[in-house]
């Protein structure tokens, strides 16, 4: 396969353009660093709710992501 027909994904080399659509609609992993005093909150709140704390991240940010959304502050 030509060079121009390649498509790189995390250092990978993807052959088949079909895999690379099916690879970013896949969740991907995000590292983040919060102050001490959220991390506590965010430990709480999931425990409240019964969630990962990394599920509740995810949902606080496709919360507030849907919120710039409706207010037109997020780009597509």
């Amino acid at each position: 396969m030509s060079p121009e027909r390649r498509l790189a994904i995390s250092s990978k080399t993807v052959l088949d353009p079909r895999r690379y659509e099916l690879a970013i609609r896949k969740p991907q992993r995000v590292t983040i660093t919060v102050p001490w005093a959220l991390y506590e909150r965010m430990l709480k709140q999931s425990d409240v709710q019964g969630r990962s704390l990394s599920n509740l991240a995810c949902h606080w940010l496709e919360l507030h992501a849907d919120q710039l959304d409706r207010a037109g502050m997020l780009s597509h």
